[in-house]
């Protein structure tokens, strides 16, 4: 992990959103920088995460495994997939 730069504040926030059929996801592409912003809008307000390319792939991979992980606890408990479009 690298060390924070001396400019960013010490203090940290943790955000907890829940996401429905109703979030809306924005993407920002910012092509010079090899790097995004991926905005999360609900009722409430918007959470926008700021991702380089190696940290795309990285929620990437780990959004796949959780899914992945979900299914196979599902499987052993005998419950089968009961929310999302994609279930």
């Amino acid at each position: 992990m690298t060390d924070r730069p001396d400019f960013l504040p010490s203090s940290t926030v943790s955000v907890g959103m829940h996401l429905y059929e109703t979030t809306t996801f924005a993407t920002h592409l910012y092509p010079d920088d090899d790097r995004v912003t991926l905005d999360a809008a609900g009722s409430g307000g918007t959470v926008t995460l700021f991702l380089d390319r190696p940290e795309i792939t990285r929620l990437r991979g780990v959004l796949e495994q959780a899914e992945q992980d979900l299914t196979e606890q599902q499987q052993k408990i005998g419950v089968r997939a009961i929310s999302g479009p994609a279930a």
